[in-house]
């Protein structure tokens, strides 16, 4: 099984549509014997699903659209999506995206004082015989959003030529 841009982009919108509006919907996606990993660009938050049921709670706050709810009303864009070479044969999708946030009451247990929050990510999907998401790898560029909230998380220039490391302390 391969896919062309094309089906990549549309698994892509596929997966944004169902995790905005269906939660029931975007669950069907994944195959019965799924790994789904959600991290935060720090890895300060880890959370793992190996099971339709441990999916689903991971995923039911993307669709809300109560926006009174304090879980917030959750805006996916799939900006790009390519086809790679999977395991086994089977296609992967990596699908770039960008995200927004609004009534969240809290982002990533960081209150956000009604702050409509953007960001930017990455998701991996090993596709399996029948098309369905066999694991999920999910980076979230939380940084910026966690500064803007207030967290005193230092992102030097490291990479500018003359950098030095010791003006890192105080």
């Amino acid at each position: 099984m391969k896919l062309d841009t094309s089906q990549a982009k549309q698994h892509a919108q596929r997966w944004v549509d169902a995790l905005t509006s269906d939660t029931a919907a975007a669950v069907a996606l994944y195959a019965d014997d799924l790994v789904y990993d959600d991290h935060g660009d720090s890895d300060h938050m880890i959370d793992t699903a190996i099971t339709k049921a441990e999916l689903e709670p991971r995923l039911a706050p993307f669709a809300n659209k109560d926006p009174d709810t304090g879980e917030g009303v959750h805006d996916f864009v799939a900006t790009e999506a390519f086809q790679l070479a999977g395991v086994n044969g089977q296609p992967a999708v990596v699908i770039l995206w960008e995200w927004t946030g609004r009534g969240l009451e809290t982002f990533r247990g960081v209150p956000t004082e009604g702050k409509n929050l953007t960001t930017r990510g990455i998701t991996w999907h090993q596709l399996d015989a029948d098309g369905k998401i066999a694991r999920e790898t999910t980076y979230w560029n939380d940084t910026p959003v966690l500064q803007e909230l207030g967290l005193p998380i230092v992102t030097p220039p490291y990479w500018v030529e003359g950098f030095d490391p010791a003006s890192l302390t105080g």
